[in-house]
C-alpha cells in the first residue's frame, strides 16, 4: 500500500480518538455531607478524603498535591525548561528550580497544536502529573508507569487521562506527561544542523524518564522499576525509546497499545523535505536561513501551516525520524541489530481496529464491493489475488471488508510479527493480547458490532465524564486488564499470581513456535478472558508477512 494513503488515514483517526477523551477527571469517595469517611484503596491504604496529600520534594523543589478520593495527584511538574525563544527546537534542558511550595492542583497545558485543544495549548508545555494512592508512605517502593498519550504526533495531552484505576488497583505511581508535537517536535531543516532534529519531542520523553528516575521515589516510586506505556502514536513513542541509545537504562518493561513498532517512519531526508516545504509555506524559501527565519514565525503559524495542508504535511510527516543521533535506526532495524532494549514486551490490537481509518479511503473511489477490489488492485498490486481470495466479496458490507483489511494489515499482523521477532531474535519476554467488546453497538450501520481503535482507553483509565463501562462484564474486564497491566509493570509477568481462586486466568508468554497453531494471546473481552490460539489465521497473516 502506497505511504501516503495509508498513513493519511492514520494521522487524522488517531488525533480523534485521543482527543475524544477531553475532559476525563477523577471521581472522589466521600461519605455524606459533614461525615468524611476514610477511603481505603485496595492495597490497604487508608486515607481522609479531606485531609491534603503530603508535600513532596522533588530535586527542583516542594509540590503540594489534589486528593481526589483513593488518588492523590500532582499536576503541572516541569520536567524541561520551557523550549521557547532561542530554546524552540533544541533538546530539553533543566528546569528552573523553585522556592517555597508549588501548587500542584493546576495541571500544565497541552502543547501547541490544532484541532481539539487548540485553544489552550500552549509552547510552554514541558509538565508531567504524578499520581499515587492516597495514604501509600512516600518511602514506599512502588512501580512506576510513564505514560505516553497518542494523538498522530500532532495532538493530544496527558492531563485528560484518570489513571486512578492503575494507580490504586496496582497499587502504582503513574506519570503522565507530555511532549512537543508536530513541527515543534518533530522539524528537521538543513540550517537547524544534525544534533536532535526530528526528534525534540522524542527528548522530551527521555526527559521525562529521567526526570522519574531523579524524582520517582520521592512519591514513593522505585525508580529502578519503570515501564513506559503507550497507545497509538503514544505506542510508537514507545517503540522508538526501546531503540533510542539515550533511553537505555531509564525503563524496565514496555507496553504498546494499538501502535505496532514496525509502522513506517519518516528518514533524515525524507522530514527534511518536509521541513523545507513548511519553511516556504511560511515565507522562509532560503535552506540556508529557514530556520532563523522560521524562528520569528509564531507557534500557531507553525502549527497551522501545518495543518491546513494535508496534501504536503499528512502522512505521519511529523514523527520519529530516524537517522539521526537521537533515534539512529528503526525499532525493527534495532532488533535486528541487537540495539533494541532488552526488556519485557506487553503489545496487542483490537479485533476491529480499521474501522475509523476507512472514511480517508472514500476520496478515492465509492466504498463498493467494485470500489474495494480496486483498492486492493491499486495499494497492494504485488499481491492483489491474496487479498481478494482473503477478503472475498459478499462476505462483508463493503465498508466492513475494507475495514478488516485494515485491521489486518496495519496493526494485528504487523504487531504479531513484531512479537515473533522480539521472542525469535532477542529472546524476548512477550505477552500478546486482543481486545473486543463484541456487543458494542455499531458506529455505523455498515459495521457489525464491537470495539474500535481507542476503545480500550476507557478500560484502563475509566471516569466518570466518557465511561463504557456501564455492564457487569465491562467493570470486569477493566479490573481484569487493570491487574494485568499492574501486575505487568511490577514483575514482568502480567499473569503473575493471577491464577489465585476468583482471579482472571494465568496469561502464557508468547512462543514464537505457536503462532499459526498454538495458543498466542490473551483474548479480552467482557464474555471472555482466555488465552487462545488462532491470531494468524482469524487475521489473515500469511497474506501479510
Amino acid at each position: 500500500m502506497r505511504r501516503h494513503a495509508r498513513l493519511t488515514a492514520l494521522l487524522t483517526g488517531l488525533l480523534v480518538a485521543t482527543a475524544g477523551l477531553a475532559g476525563c477527571t477523577s471521581g472522589a469517595d466521600r461519605s455524606p455531607r459533614g461525615q468524611p469517611a476514610a477511603v481505603t484503596s485496595p492495597a490497604g491504604y487508608t486515607a481522609n478524603p479531606d485531609a491534603p496529600p503530603p508535600v513532596v520534594a522533588t530535586a527542583d523543589g516542594r509540590i503540594s498535591g489534589q486528593r481526589t478520593g483513593k488518588m492523590d495527584r500532582y499536576h503541572g511538574i516541569p520536567f524541561a525548561a520551557p523550549p521557547v525563544g532561542t530554546l524552540r527546537w533544541t533538546a530539553p534542558r533543566q528546569p528552573t528550580p523553585w522556592s517555597g511550595v508549588r501548587n500542584g492542583a493546576v495541571g500544565g497545558p497541552p502543547c501547541k497544536q490544532d484541532g481539539a485543544f487548540a485553544a489552550i495549548s500552549s509552547e510552554d508545555c514541558l509538565y508531567l502529573s504524578v499520581g499515587r494512592p492516597a495514604g501509600a508512605p512516600l518511602t514506599g517502593r512502588l512501580p512506576v508507569i510513564l505514560w505516553i498519550h497518542g494523538g498522530a504526533f500532532v495532538g493530544g495531552t496527558g492531563e485528560t487521562f484518570d489513571p486512578s484505576a492503575l494507580v490504586t488497583g496496582g497499587p502504582a505511581i503513574v506519570v503522565t506527561t507530555n511532549y512537543r508535537l508536530g513541527p515543534l517536535g518533530y522539524l528537521v531543516l538543513p540550517s537547524l544542523g544534525a544534533g536532535d532534529a526530528g526528534n525534540f519531542a522524542t527528548e522530551d520523553l527521555i526527559a521525562a524518564l529521567r526526570w522519574v528516575r531523579t524524582n520517582a521515589a520521592a512519591f514513593g516510586g522505585d525508580p529502578t522499576n519503570v515501564t513506559i506505556m503507550g497507545e497509538s502514536a503514544g505506542s510508537v513513542n514507545v517503540c522508538a525509546l526501546l531503540a533510542a541509545p539515550a533511553a537505555t537504562g531509564l525503563f524496565q518493561r514496555a507496553i504498546m497499545e494499538s501502535g505496532p513498532c514496525s509502522w513506517e517512519l519518516p528518514t533524515m531526508a525524507q522530514a527534511a523535505q518536509t521541513g523545507l516545504a513548511l519553511a516556504a509555506k511560511l515565507g522562509c524559501p532560503d535552506p540556508v536561513t529557514a530556520a532563523a527565519c522560521m524562528r520569528t514565525r509564531s507557534a500557531d503559524q507553525l502549527v497551522t501551516a501545518a495543518a491546513d495542508d494535508t496534501e504536503i504535511f499528512s502522512a505521519f510527516a511529523f514523527a520519529p525520524t530516524t537517522g539521526g543521533a537521537t533515534l539512529p535506526l528503526t525499532p525493527s532495524q534495532a532488533l535486528w541489530d541487537g540495539r533494541l532494549a532488552r526488556v519485557p514486551l506487553l503489545m496487542g490490537t483490537i479485533t476491529d481496529e480499521g474501522r475509523p481509518f476507512t472514511n480517508h479511503w472514500a476520496a478515492e473511489g465509492p466504498i463498493t464491493d467494485w470500489g474495494v477490489d480496486t483498492l486492493i488492485r491499486t495499494h497492494f498490486p504485488d499481491r492483489a489475488d491474496r487479498v481478494l481470495a482473503a477478503y472475498p466479496a459478499g462476505q462483508a458490507p463493503p465498508r466492513e471488508r475494507l475495514a478488516r483489511i485494515i485491521t489486518d494489515d496495519m496493526f494485528t499482523c504487523q504487531t504479531t510479527t513484531f512479537a515473533q521477532l522480539a521472542t525469535g531474535i532477542a529472546q524476548q519476554p512477550v505477552y500478546l493480547y486482543e481486545f473486543d467488546v463484541p456487543d458494542a453497538p455499531a458506529s455505523s450501520p455498515e459495521f457489525g458490532t464491537g470495539a474500535t481503535h481507542g476503545w480500550d482507553l476507557d478500560y484502563l483509565f475509566p471516569s466518570a465524564v466518557s465511561s463504557q463501562l456501564t455492564t457487569a462484564g465491562r467493570i470486569a474486564l477493566s479490573k481484569a486488564m487493570v491487574g494485568y497491566w499492574t501486575r505487568f509493570a511490577a514483575t514482568g509477568d502480567p499473569g503473575g499470581g493471577a491464577a489465585a481462586a476468583g482471579s482472571p486466568p494465568a496469561w502464557p508468554r508468547f512462543d514464537v513456535r505457536t503462532v499459526r497453531g498454538g495458543v498466542d494471546r490473551m483474548l479480552l473481552t467482557p464474555a471472555k478472558v482466555a488465552a487462545v490460539a488462532g491470531t494468524w489465521s482469524a487475521h489473515h497473516c500469511d497474506v501479510w508477512s
